[in-house]
């Protein structure tokens, strides 16, 4: 785990993103209009088109499902298209949005590049106004014909600042705003997509809030007061260091005196936790990285952001996640940062869709970046202060995660699915090794247990992740629903088709209204067979597929041990009041295996310098996130100030 947490964190105001160029408008509401006159014929000089007059609705399927959208046509142009009904993640999407309907009116053209980051955005859209098209009399090969790709730059442009960073996720913009708010006087960061956010879009946006108010907690129940004492009587508790293990038990005897009855928690008690899944040698490095998640929970808190209620995430069953209470998955993060950066005016500038390939170095010292931006133009980045690499994992590289692996049984053949956006390919570990970095746990892959089956995103999922029920295709349960995610995995992988259904009903469902907990239409889940819903068990069993006899064996099973709270088939010791499967409507989201998160990656030392294998930090760079070694997720977000802000206050 990173010691970045030791760095002193100053947390009062941070900003954010800079620029136009990522601010997201919501086309469904407004709509998008071709810059071009109501009548523009195509700017490549092609002949004239021709087509009925009129307005027409055309459909793509994007993401999640499908895409509508408007297209008015004069007898000779498109003069107009409106982006309609969709569920295109928000960030993600909107350069699709901005651009590939404005290029279709300038041009008259179809057959548009689509734009790299979000393809399947951009091929809805010119699916979409194909059906137009052709629903006008169009020619579409015509069309097809008229568009002229951008020319390519050979122009070399060079750049100075502060600090810049490769990647835009949560760790390189964490990192961006503690540099800006410790006084750095340009930062600059470089990111491979089209978007600031990273996985933390599409993620569920979880960050531990051991402190969160009282209001937010759950109750501290007797199942969670089992765990508890459970996991400080286990073995790995006692090779803690003595007097940590003591500071939980004063603070939890402080906490009994209390009268307190909402969640016991406290950062040495998060730092156990961590030590119960991956070891107690690292106990103070998991210590640092409780104490500078906290510290960044405390910025955010004094800034007036607005949580979620905690809650228990698959994988971590204690119950102190929470989640911006701002749009969907992880984008409320950045929206929050969007308007500090409105109040504050931090000197970050945001080149997006211009990767980093290579370092640039001065004797042996790491002095800046080259990138080469979609169009063509190579910038030289020089920073006088330092650069950091956070350009995330490898979970998005299938060679890699063959090249690496040592746990998984997989072979050549094998698919191996993401919930990863673009982007996370291992780039910045790869620069890190050309200049002779260590990386440690390369073969420590997390595989996500809850992914999509038909497109392997953690977004679809419906139900409470930790207060459900887990069955197999037969119906049949097959493991405690709280366990780590490893576990779960190769319990998984075991099932028949390596799929599993997550069984709620309606108080565990996390259904809202139509919405599910992460904004995805669950008439739309159920339309695409990715989710399945039924007023009894034996109805849903059918949907499954599974024997209606075995499956309601299995509910009422399971319903016995959560009334009771004793698992003797599994040993879960985690349920609530609503975990008994009973009230109608039923559901079943089937679920299946993806790469998730590398805890591999490169060295670091106290202060985020990158390491050599012997031990020696290469001058000038850094890294923080998901590239380097340790857990991240989140949290990155945290890890990554802490080092923008140690770089500066230094």
């Amino acid at each position: 785990m990173s010691s970045t947490a030791k760095l002193n964190h100053r947390m009062s105001r941070r900003t954010f993103l800079a620029g136009a160029t990522i601010a997201g408008v919501n086309l469904a509401i407004f709509g998008l209009s071709g810059c071009a006159p109501q009548t523009p014929t195509a700017s490549t000089g092609a002949e004239t088109l021709s087509f009925n007059p009129g307005t027409y609705t055309g459909t793509g399927f994007g993401k999640f499902g499908p895409l509508t959208l408007e297209a008015t046509f004069s007898e000779n142009a498109i003069i107009n298209i409106i982006i309609g009904e969709h569920e295109e993640t928000e960030r993600v999407s909107d350069r699709a949005f901005d651009e590939i309907p404005s290029i279709i009116i300038d041009q008259q053209a179809l057959g548009v590049d689509t734009i790299t980051g979000c393809t399947l955005t951009s091929s809805a859209i010119l699916t979409a106004v194909t059906d137009c098209v052709k629903q006008a009399g169009g020619d579409v090969n015509a069309m097809e014909k008229n568009y002229q790709p951008p020319t390519q730059s050979n122009e070399v442009v060079e750049l100075e600042c502060d600090f810049v960073i490769a990647g835009a996720g949560a760790a390189g913009m964490g990192a961006a705003v503690g540099a800006a708010q410790a006084g750095a006087g340009k930062v600059i960061v470089l990111e491979k997509g089209n978007n600031v956010g990273g996985n933390a879009l599409v993620s569920g946006g979880y960050l531990e809030y051991v402190n969160a108010p009282y209001e937010l907690r759950v109750p501290m129940t007797t199942e969670l007061t089992r765990q508890l004492e459970t996991d400080l009587a286990n073995p790995i508790a006692s090779q803690i260091p003595a007097e940590e293990l003591a500071k939980i038990t004063e603070r939890y005897e402080t906490y009994l005196t209390s009268g307190d009855t909402t969640l016991f928690d406290c950062e040495e008690l998060m730092a156990l936790q961590e030590c119960l899944l991956y070891g107690a040698d690292g106990y103070y490095g998991s210590l640092d990285f409780a104490q500078c998640v906290s510290a960044f929970d405390a910025f955010l808190d004094e800034n007036g952001f607005a949580w979620k209620p905690c809650i228990g995430i698959v994988g971590y069953p204690w119950p102190h996640w929470s989640a911006p209470d701002d749009c969907v998955c992880g984008q409320g993060y950045f929206n929050f940062f969007d308007r500090q950066i409105e109040k504050n005016g931090y000197p970050i500038e945001i080149m997006l869709n211009t990767p980093v390939t290579e370092l640039i170095k001065e004797g042996e010292r790491v002095i800046g970046f080259t990138a080469v931006a979609e169009d063509g133009t190579t910038y030289h980045v020089r920073a006088s202060k330092g650069c950091l690499l956070a350009t995330g994992g490898f979970s998005g590289n299938p060679d890699m995660l063959r090249e690496y692996n040592t746990m998984w049984p997989w072979d050549e053949n094998t698919m191996l699915p993401t919930t990863n956006v673009y982007g996370h390919h291992g780039d910045g570990i790869k620069l890190a090794l050309e200049e002779g970095a260590e990386v440690a746990l390369m073969d420590s892959l997390m595989m996500f247990p809850f992914a999509d089956v038909k497109n392997g995103c953690d977004e679809t999922t419906v139900g409470s992740d930790t207060d459900c029920l887990l069955v197999n295709k037969n119906g049949e349960r097959f493991i405690d629903e709280t366990l780590d995610r490893y576990t779960m995995t190769e319990a998984l992988m075991e099932q028949p088709d390596e799929v599993l259904f997550l069984i709620s009903d309606k108080d565990t469902s996390r259904v809202e209204g139509e919405y599910s907990y992460y904004g995805r239409s669950i008439q739309r889940l159920l339309d695409q067979g990715q989710l399945y819903r039924a007023d009894t068990l034996e109805e849903l069993a059918e949907q499954m597929g599974c024997d209606p006899a075995t499956f309601t064996a299995t509910v009422e099973r399971y319903n016995e041990i959560a009334k009771s709270g004793e698992d003797p088939d599994f040993g879960r010791m985690i349920f609530t009041p609503d975990s008994p499967i009973e009230n109608p409507p039923f559901y079943a989201s089937p679920r299946t295996w993806a790469a998730h998160i590398t805890e591999g990656g490169v060295v670091t030392d106290e202060i985020s310098q990158v390491l050599r294998e012997d031990g020696t930090p290469i001058e000038g760079l850094f890294a923080s996130g998901e590239i380097t070694v340790g857990m991240s997720g989140v949290s990155s977000m945290a890890l990554g100030y802490a080092c923008g802000t140690g770089i500066f206050e230094a």
